[in-house]
């Protein structure tokens, strides 16, 4: 499904009182830090407001079914895994995915520079700690250079206290998120650990992957391009404007333990490069083949049971 920009010129965006505008819930998969910034900037900015909505951004509750939530609240969006999108989609949860806000996904381990784990082939025999979101990428990749997953002690672990038991000896190397933990990690405990990014390994995915249920792209595509167009913009502004946006986000948004401006920052000019790597045509595309072939990468090893529809893209065009 794809609206032209000029389409979108002609619906005649203008200011509505505050209490007649569509409002809309951005269900997130995790607490507002950088990772977030296109979204919190649109929001401040008054980005949502121009393109005629109220978004309310909802940061996630502990051991959250992002899926789950979603199609359970109405006029709500959400963002997740793509592995985690394609898992729902394979079972019949009629969710689309509508725009990735990072091209390349930041799931990764890491390990204690004494560890220092660099190839998956190192994680034979090894305790990892893994989250829900991030077993089957690791499993994919173990797949993908011909380890079988008992070869290794996989363990689901909660987010809580993860870095003391990595720096405890319980676990090899635990899953982090490349665009902040190793940043979080090194200051709390003096040590820079050493990351091991799926994405380098055979994991060829989309992250923070905006998704609706079916319905609501149906009923009202025009509130959603106008929320994805908001969104983007609020990304671009964000990677030009990295430490005003840092500044913006311990200001607004980001939690007490988190309200440092230079992790905030460090952060953002990592994330630059998911959001518009060189070689991606534009902000938040979704290329229907590169995702068909990740649901394909899936089916093969065993860790979806079907293949789901292709991905439904309503971003083409929609910002510059």
């Amino acid at each position: 499904m794809v609206i032209s920009r000029r389409g979108l010129l002609q619906a005649g965006i203008g200011w509505l009182p505050w209490r007649a505008m569509p409002r809309l819930t951005m269900q997130l998969d995790w607490h507002l830090n950088a990772q977030f910034a296109g979204l919190c900037v649109a929001e401040s900015l008054g980005y949502y407001r121009r393109a005629g909505l109220v978004v309310n951004l909802k940061a996630a509750e502990p051991a959250m079914d992002v899926v789950q939530t979603v199609v359970a609240q109405p006029q709500t969006l959400g963002c997740a895994e793509e592995s985690l999108i394609l898992t729902a989609q394979s079972e019949g949860i009629d969710i689309v995915a509508i725009a990735a806000m990072l091209q390349a996904s930041p799931l990764a381990l890491m390990s204690l520079p004494q560890q220092s784990l660099t190839h998956p082939r190192q994680l034979i025999g090894k305790r990892i700690g893994v989250h829900s979101d991030g077993r089957k990428a690791v499993e994919l990749v173990l797949y993908s250079h011909n380890i079988d997953p008992q070869q290794l002690d996989l363990v689901d672990i909660p987010y809580d206290k993860k870095y003391q038991r990595l720096s405890q000896g319980e676990f090899d190397a635990v899953q982090c998120y490349a665009l902040d933990e190793p940043i979080e990690f090194a200051q709390r405990s003096g040590q820079v650990p050493t990351v091991l990014p799926l994405k380098d390994y055979g994991f060829d995915a989309y992250s923070q992957v905006i998704f609706a249920p079916t319905s609501l792209v149906m009923d009202q595509p025009q509130n959603i391009q106008h929320f994805l167009s908001a969104t983007f913009a609020g990304w671009r502004w964000a990677i030009e404007h990295p430490s005003t946006t840092a500044n913006l986000l311990v200001e607004q948004y980001v939690e007490p333990d988190y309200q440092n401006i230079a992790y905030q920052q460090a952060s953002l000019e990592i994330l630059a490069d998911y959001v518009l790597p060189k070689d991606a045509p534009r902000l938040g595309i979704i290329d229907a083949r590169r995702w068909h072939e990740s649901a394909k990468q899936l089916q093969q090893a065993g860790l979806i049971a079907a293949l789901p529809p292709m991905a439904m893209s309503v971003n083409d065009n929609l910002w510059p």
